[in-house]
């Protein structure tokens, strides 16, 4: 696991809280939501979600390692951008939960990578291939990254 030697600055603290929050409306697009009894699932906004989840995340792993995020939404470009011992455990952490999936890795980030600019308005085309489970193996492995930042 890496840990950063030194303590978030105040700008890394107040991004990873904007990283929190998008994540958390991410995973409430997915709740059960009584009284009517079914599953209310919201699929576009949840991968719209999810994937600014994870920008903002790489954004302020790459903030607090190297003093400057890079710019842009292309969740695969922003992972590379990473130092490459945290995209390692990025990616280690992502395949851990999903075994068999380590050789798919990069490929699955490929499928992932425009997800924030293509289904913001996805009603404008058909639906493209995307994969929603591996969004959240993503968040939840950016999230343990976030985590050990403290």
């Amino acid at each position: 696991m890496i840990r950063a030697t030194a303590s978030p600055s105040p700008e890394v603290k107040r991004a990873r809280e904007q990283w929190r929050v998008f994540l958390l409306a991410a995973r409430r697009c997915n709740e059960f939501q009584p009284p009517s009894g079914y599953l209310q699932f919201l699929f576009v906004p949840s991968l719209v979600l999810y994937a600014f989840a994870i920008e903002v995340g790489f954004k302020v792993l790459a903030l607090h390692a190297s003093g400057a995020a890079p710019r842009g939404h292309d969740l695969e470009a922003l992972f590379r951008a990473l130092p490459g011992e945290l995209q390692a455990q990025i990616m280690a952490d992502t395949t851990a939960t999903y075994p068999g999936s380590e050789p798919y890795f990069d490929r699955d980030l490929a499928m992932v990578a425009d997800v924030f600019e293509v289904w913001r308005y996805i009603h404008e085309q058909h639906p493209i291939d995307t994969d929603l489970g591996f969004m959240q193996r993503l968040a939840r492995a950016v999230e343990k990254a976030l985590a050990a930042m403290t």
